[in-house]
């Protein structure tokens, strides 16, 4: 298992579970550290240059663990259950070109709160699917791994636990698309982090770690031990993406996780 960091690209404004800075400065940070990778956190990919990017990850040895599309729904609010059916076109229209960016980095693109809320329209979970559906086709055709991540209900209101999005996974069983887990939603909403592991190991690609609050890990509640253990017993041995507050600044937010998890990763 490796550890990778979310950066933001240039093109994303405001503040982020991810370290906001040149590359120049935060690349090679993270490399001192020990991060063997970063996942770039993308608004819109016509507005930066990946040349220079890529450049940079090649310098300092880092591969791009993984495009987190975040900033698509935050800042631009497009989801693909929009009531609008022009969000919803351009929602898909923007994750397209997000694939083409991951093919050109061989990576995979992460899907959280860009798939939109499914309660306020009764059509809303089926503009939810058709918009998997769109991308998938497109993704599959470049290669590219399209992952779900279940987020807790606190932050959307489908797909929140595990087991739920493995079953609509399984239902829905489009080419390409597997599941991505983040520890700090499975502590809100799966009964047994363990367990949930085990549910979604068929599908599993991609994995964020955070305490409770979004602490680093090692300074809340979770089992970080036994969390990394069954992982290993399950053969994963993809990235570990760190998605934490940036507190009290990024660069000691990273390496103060950094020193925590490779010493637990170093004993199992």
């Amino acid at each position: 298992m490796k550890l990778a960091y979310p950066v933001v690209t240039p093109e994303v404004p405001g503040r982020f579970l991810a370290w906001s800075a040149d590359p120049g400065i935060c690349f090679p940070a993270l490399a001192g550290f020990g991060y063997r990778g970063v996942e770039l956190f993308v608004r819109n990919p016509a507005e930066f240059d990946p040349r220079l990017l890529l450049r940079l990850l090649r310098q300092h040895g880092l591969a791009v663990a993984a495009i987190g599309t975040g900033p698509v729904a935050v800042h631009d609010r497009l989801t693909f259950s929009d009531a609008d059916p022009s969000v919803r076109a351009a929602a898909i229209t923007r994750t397209k070109a997000i694939i083409d960016l991951a093919s050109e980095l061989q990576t995979q693109v992460n899907v959280g709160k860009l798939r939109g809320s499914v309660r306020h329209h009764p059509d809303a979970a089926k503009w939810r699917d058709d918009g998997f559906r769109a991308i998938c086709d497109h993704a599959s055709a470049r290669e590219v791994p399209v992952t779900l991540e279940p987020q807790n209900r606190h932050i959307i209101d489908n797909l929140n636990s595990t087991a739920e999005s493995v079953a609509w996974l399984d239902a829905l069983a489009l080419p390409g698309l597997r599941v991505m887990l983040d520890s700090h939603h499975m502590n809100l909403e799966d009964a047994s982090l363990p367990a949930a592991l085990v549910v979604a190991r068929r599908h599993l690609i991609h994995v964020h770690l955070a305490d409770t609050h979004r602490l680093a890990p090692g300074r809340g509640a979770i089992d970080f031990a036994t969390f990394l253990r069954t992982l290993h017993a399950l053969d994963y041995d993809g990235f570990l993406t760190v998605e934490i507050e940036q507190t009290p600044d990024s660069a000691a937010a990273a390496g103060a996780a950094a020193r925590y998890l490779r010493a637990l990763l170093e004993v199992i």
